[in-house]
């Protein structure tokens, strides 16, 4: 009978550690990863670097023609993300403090636009499957006081998300960014919820495949779409725009001389 007994709580002693295995995730140990820099940012370097050529800084070309339309929706999405890029920036560098299994926060403070912000960034991760992202910001000099700025998911190891951003004064959103990432591609998707600069409705999408950076931005205000697509390693490519030579595909080669394109 001892036996019995001892044998039984043996099995149930093991059957308990497996489950408690199955259910320990390494959320328990360590804490997410804080999404990218790159989750609010549009990378068009390559073709700055190229305007510097001196083709490049002829009239009325392909090159320059979709260098401007790349640079207008850069900062559209610059406008809405700015201070929020600063500060997931900033949080990079910072080191988390367990509040329990699933949640985790970051305190520190930054200075963004000429103010500055104490931050308090929190993680909950109730498995690895999905994180919920809160940035509450504090400053004096705007009268803030541990207001939610921005909020967000990802899953755990920070390869793809969505990001919400509210109006510091008035509390609305402003904008909705959906990103991923991989160690060869990235895309976002910017979408304007407010009118504050003019651009509501607006949206921008980014996607880079590894060798294609592709912008596309849609003025809903004049409803008109502008697509510019580039190679990064040969910087040839295209823009299609309703208002650049009749809306027809418009191609720069390697040298970002006007070309004919090809399919």
């Amino acid at each position: 009978m001892k036996y019995r007994i001892t044998s039984f709580t043996c099995l149930l002693l093991t059957v308990s550690l497996f489950l408690f295995s199955c259910n320990t995730t390494s959320s328990d140990k360590n804490p997410p990863e804080i999404p990218p820099v790159e989750s609010t940012s549009v990378d068009i370097s390559e073709m700055q670097t190229a305007s510097n050529k001196t083709v490049a800084k002829l009239a009325e070309s392909n090159f320059n023609t979709a260098l401007v339309a790349a640079g207008v929706a850069k900062a559209i999405l610059e406008v809405n993300l700015a201070i929020p890029k600063v500060l997931i920036t900033a949080a990079q560098d910072e080191t988390a403090e367990v509040v329990n299994n699933s949640e985790w926060e970051w305190s520190f403070d930054t200075a963004a636009n000429g103010q500055n912000f104490g931050v308090r960034l929190t993680a909950n991760a109730e498995s690895t499957d999905e994180v919920i992202w809160n940035f509450y910001v504090t400053s004096s000099g705007l009268g803030l006081d541990n207001q939610l700025f921005f909020t967000g998911t990802s899953d755990f190891d920070a390869t793809s998300g969505t990001w919400t951003y509210f109006d510091l004064g008035s509390g609305q959103e402003v904008s909705v960014v959906t990103w991923q990432r991989s160690e060869n591609s990235a895309s976002v998707m910017l979408e304007v919820e407010s009118d504050r600069n003019n651009n509501l409705g607006d949206t921008i999408s980014y996607e880079f495949d590894g060798t294609v950076k592709t912008v596309v931005f849609t003025d809903v205000s004049e409803d008109e779409t502008t697509t510019i697509s580039y190679n990064t390693e040969t910087i040839t490519g295209f823009i299609i725009s309703p208002n650049y030579n009749n809306g027809a595909k418009s191609c720069w080669d390697e040298n970002l001389n006007n070309t004919t394109c090809t399919e």
